[in-house]
């Protein structure tokens, strides 16, 4: 099939980003399909080096093509750039063709801006990546951004919606269905650009994450507040002292409101880390997760407070890696093997029991690791399912 993959690759172009969107498109040429990735997010260029006003995209460009030649696409991409008008890497007669032969469009984060062109595509799917935020901007009509919400023409103008929020549905999950049937899915993970190795020793190295500490500001929904990470790693800010045999590390970023406590967070033994130093293209981003003894992370409060089953790509590639994995339960522990390899918390006792598990054992949770991602995450199975779904 043709297929047009859209994300947000180049508006947002941090390594584990990179990852998020880039294994898509390599996930279904590796089953044959003819592939493009189109960003058309309608949106004007937030990275840049040298231009104040938001309107240079020449940093998003470049980032683009250069994933895109590493990746073996250099001649199936396109960026639409907003502000300029100006379409890049194909030609936009190049852009129109494939839109007007494509059989599938992939809207990644719902990212792509459905424009009458791409609702010529037969089969329009929506990967539905940040659940409960995506659903309470339905219902209150409401942007994370100043003004109105375009989520409820984003989703009726989809033919097939899937969500990482494995639990939607279920009587304890709090994700509205907007009108839709929200079917389960997960990231793609390309299991040969993660090649296994033997977990480093405790001695020398950390458990390791990457994260925002707050992506986007909170919204408000049925009365309460919807937040982000920074609400819930406040909970877990003493878990050093709790085992002081092992080093935890944070490498975080900051999109949106209070400033990262970095003074509290050193001061409580957590290693504060530069993302943009450690962790600043997709390549080392892969470096530094295996470099890392494996990952302890939170998630977003309302992740965990709606029970959405989300789980998170960063730490899908930790397990591809053979990088054991701590993270806190959303609900994904009833849709994924735990014990080995992945293990859930749920408060700071559970956390440091199996941070403890896994330093008793991390060659054998490392190999459990790798078996959980090729069992639950490898891209051929995840994109064939998903498919096998939308051609019914």
């Amino acid at each position: 099939m043709r297929i047009v993959v859209g994300g947000y690759l180049g508006l947002l172009p941090a390594g584990g980003i990179t990852w998020d969107y880039i294994q898509y498109p390599l996930g279904l040429a590796a089953l044959g399909h003819d592939v493009y990735y189109i960003e058309d997010t309608r949106l004007w260029p937030v990275y840049q080096t040298n231009d104040l006003t938001g309107a240079d995209c020449r940093a998003n460009v470049a980032h683009v093509a250069s994933v895109m030649d590493f990746f073996g696409f250099s001649r199936n991409w396109a960026y639409r750039d907003q502000a300029s008008g100006h379409c890049f890497g194909m030609p936009n007669s190049s852009v129109r063709d494939i839109l007007a032969t494509a059989d599938v469009l992939l809207n990644v984060s719902c990212a792509t801006s459905l424009t009458d062109e791409y609702h010529e595509i037969p089969v329009r799917v929506l990967i539905d990546s940040d659940p409960m935020f995506t659903q309470i901007q339905y219902e209150v009509q409401e942007a994370f951004t100043p003004g109105k919400s375009a989520m409820r023409e984003i989703i009726h103008g989809h033919t097939h919606h899937f969500t990482f929020g494995e639990n939607a549905g279920a009587p304890d999950c709090r994700i509205p269905s907007c009108g839709v049937t929200w079917l389960p899915t997960r990231q793609p993970i390309c299991l040969d650009h993660w090649v296994p190795t033997p977990p480093p020793s405790s001695t020398r190295s950390s458990y390791t994450t990457v994260m925002n500490w707050a992506a986007a500001r909170s919204l408000d929904y049925d009365g309460q507040s919807w937040g982000q990470k920074d609400v819930e790693f406040r909970r877990f800010m003493s878990l050093p002292a709790r085992v002081p045999e092992l080093s935890l590390a944070v490498a975080t970023g900051q999109t949106t409101g209070a400033a990262f406590p970095a003074t509290e967070a050193t001061r409580r033994g957590w290693q504060v880390l530069d993302p943009g130093i450690v962790a600043p293209d997709w390549i080392a981003y892969r470096d530094f997760i295996n470099e890392s003894c494996g990952e302890f992370s939170v998630a977003k409060e309302t992740y965990v407070k709606a029970r959405t089953g989300w789980f998170s790509c960063r730490s899908a590639c930790y397990l591809a890696s053979g990088r054991p994995v701590v993270t806190q339960d959303t609900g994904w522990s009833r849709h994924l093997p735990t014990g080995w390899g992945l293990l859930a918390f749920v408060d700071e006792d559970s956390a440091v029991d199996a941070l403890r598990r896994i330093a008793a054992e991390p060659h054998k949770h490392g190999i459990a690791a790798r078996r959980v991602a090729e069992e639950a995450f490898a891209s051929d199975r995840v994109l064939s399912e998903l498919l096998q779904q939308v051609e019914r």
